[in-house]
């Protein structure tokens, strides 16, 4: 039967409601309440007291002092004696934790004290009131917690120092606080040399000036991937790949991954891929030349069987001519983009010309039953990217489509198609794609298409389907391609396929702005000349013919055939010579030792250089004035020598 108004205590006495209330809100906190009175050195404890010490509560809850100060384990006695003399003599309170082993049953226990005096009116401690606490389970789950925190601050730092890459762990402002050991060894600095440093230590000023630390991009919780040149503390640099993002904690972290090794690679599958298109292209190459030949060579014949009356036909017989000619350049210079060693130069291009040219290749070397349509407009799309690079991914992507066609046969009505279509992409799209303009690129066939598993490997590098006969691939088209958009413009390439049904290639591309031109340039009408101009060209045909046509427009023509004979001649005719035509390749001393020579004969010489290498700059002819692409128009050459010889005022 519950009593509500009076209890039995645990001798049989009555207690009231409010010290049981009392007893249990002891019970219940573990934390028992004692009193040592200074004077007759009685000690008093609450039952919770005499529980937590493992002693029988006695009649008038005195507490055994000896015990009690026995109880304590051995290592904490003197930081009690200690506490307690100073509350007893100078009245200081103290808070204390230590462990205990219980009388009755002899298990160590964690307690938690506070004390503190009573003073009399002569300001004498004269009594001493306190509590003690079982904390045991609190402490033991405490260093459980403390355990598990170091397990894994080891577990982190084994991590860190095994990592694969480089970690860098600091603050917003840069200042590192940690790093591990391959940190050390990619910049050749110590620990202690970076710590507290910061990255400013590990990029050259031009190197952040053209790419800053993104702190504010970190901040707003995105991951930021940069590539940049890292010096190395002996002055050495290398390109790394730098991934950041903020912690939890608000620190920094950034893996830096050396990637010298890996562009090199990149370098290589990626001419590797172009002689493998090459190889693929061969064929067509030598039919379409033919054909390029055979109109040539008939409209030459038309030509001198023309009757000496007849103008149109000679001007007809002309003009095929040089529609032929022109159509075998436009057909090398596509073979020349493909085995350029891409640096991947980004600028803003119209894709309407690169799909144009690429497809040109694809039409002029390909299966001529199979429909290449191109349907981008001229002007309206333009891409933030390298021109050569989406080239030669766009004939990698015709020439799969191609084959995929060949695959099931070639017959009317079969087609490579190209379109380009306007993509926003938002903060929370569909795709995974950074916000902002995208241009977004179908290529699609009418082949064979993919079952699931071959679509899931399409990327992989070395991965290919033709195995067999002359259509073996070395399996680096499609690779090489998922390199060119998604690795180093950031983009997207996706499949849509099903067997027998033709694939469909979903390419994503930057979106870039109409680029600025001036076209309200002067037009200039060419005259005849009076100067001298040395032509140094190996090849006797072209060194003819521009003799022919200068010296017919009233130029002064000195010829050479090699670089040493170039260079005798100008030495010969110095204070003559008002230009210099120079050929990039040349027997005995090719054109840059040449250019080199000239300056050092001449440093005012006026050079024009000519190529067959779109791909040259004129970076490599120091102090060279332009460049002349073979093949090149006879109006070509008078503009390039009359800019060169009067040059438009600054």
């Amino acid at each position: 039967m519950r009593r509500s108004q009076e209890h039995e205590s645990d001798q049989g006495g009555p207690v009231s409601p409010s010290e049981t209330r009392l007893r249990r809100a002891q019970r219940v906190a573990r934390l028992g309440s004692w009193e040592l009175d200074l004077v007759t050195r009685v000690m008093w404890g609450s039952d919770e007291a005499f529980r937590i010490y493992g002693l029988t509560p006695s009649p008038d809850r005195s507490l055994p002092y000896d015990i009690v100060k026995s109880v304590p384990l051995p290592e904490h006695r003197a930081e009690l004696d200690r506490a307690l003399a100073d509350l007893i003599e100078h009245g200081t309170p103290y808070e204390i934790r230590f462990r205990i082993r219980r009388e009755n049953d002899g298990e160590i226990r964690y307690i938690h004290s506070f004390a503190e005096a009573a003073l009399d009116e002569e300001g004498r401690p004269v009594l001493i009131t306190g509590t003690v606490q079982d904390v045991t389970e609190h402490e033991l789950a405490n260093l459980a917690l403390q355990d598990a925190l170091r397990a894994n601050e080891e577990r982190a730092l084994l991590i860190l120092e095994q990592a694969a890459d480089a970690i860098f762990i600091g603050t917003r402002e840069g200042g590192f606080q940690q790093v591990n050991e391959l940190a050390c060894e990619l910049t050749g600095y110590r620990r202690d040399e970076l710590l507290g440093r910061s990255f400013e230590l590990l990029f050259a000023p031009e190197v952040l000036a053209r790419d800053p630390l993104c702190y504010d991009l970190l901040d707003r919780g995105e991951t930021v991937i940069r590539e940049r040149e890292l010096s190395r503390k002996d002055g050495s640099t290398t390109l790394v790949e730098m991934r950041s993002k903020r912690l939890s904690d608000g620190s920094h972290q950034a893996i830096v991954r050396d990637i010298s090794e890996r562009k090199r690679l990149e370098e290589q599958l990626s001419l590797r891929q172009r002689m493998d298109s090459l190889g693929t292209l061969a064929g067509g190459v030598a039919h379409d030349f033919n054909n390029i030949l055979a109109a040539i060579v008939g409209s030459a014949d038309a030509l001198g069987l023309a009757p000496a009356g007849d103008r149109s036909a000679r001007d007809r017989a002309v003009a095929n001519i040089l529609q032929s000619c022109r159509r075998a350049a436009d057909l090398v210079r596509g073979l020349q983009m493909l085995t350029r060693r891409t640096a991947f130069e980004m600028e803003t291009f119209d894709l309407h010309t690169v799909a144009a040219e690429a497809f040109r290749v694809l039409e002029e070397t390909t299966d001529r039953l199979i429909a290449k349509e191109m349907l981008i407009p001229e002007g309206r799309f333009h891409v933030i990217g390298d021109a050569s690079a989406i080239y030669h991914a766009l004939v990698n992507l015709g020439i799969n489509a191609v084959q995929a066609i060949e695959e099931k046969g070639a017959e009317a009505g079969d087609v490579v198609r190209l379109e380009a279509f306007d993509h926003v992409a938002g903060p929370a799209g569909p795709l995974t794609l950074e916000p902002g303009a995208w241009v977004h690129l179908t290529l699609s066939d009418t082949g064979t298409g993919m079952p699931p598993e071959v679509r899931d490997r399409a990327f992989d590098i070395l991965f290919t389907t033709k195995e067999k006969g002359d259509r073996k691939g070395q399996g680096l088209g499609l690779a090489m391609v998922y390199n060119v958009v998604v690795r180093h413009h950031r983009g997207l390439v996706d499949i849509e396929t099903a067997e027998g049904e033709g694939t469909v290639f979903h390419l994503y591309l930057p979106r870039g702005e109409r680029p600025v031109t001036d076209d309200s340039g002067p037009t200039r009408t060419f005259r005849r000349g009076e100067e001298t101009i040395l032509v140094i060209e190996d090849e006797p045909e072209i060194a003819a013919l521009t003799r022919e046509v200068l010296e017919g427009h009233g130029y002064t023509v000195l010829t050479a055939a090699d670089g040493r004979q170039g260079l005798e001649t100008f030495r010969g005719h110095r204070a003559d010579v008002d230009l210099v035509i120079l050929d990039r390749t040349l027997p005995r001393l090719d054109g840059a030792r040449v250019m080199q020579e000239l300056r050092a004969l001449d440093p005012g010489v006026k050079v024009i250089v000519s190529t067959g290498d779109p791909s040259v700059d004129l970076s490599v002819f120091p102090g060279a004035l332009t460049f002349l692409h073979k093949p090149y128009r006879l109006s070509a050459l008078f503009d390039a020598i009359r800019g060169a010889l009067e040059p438009v005022p600054s």
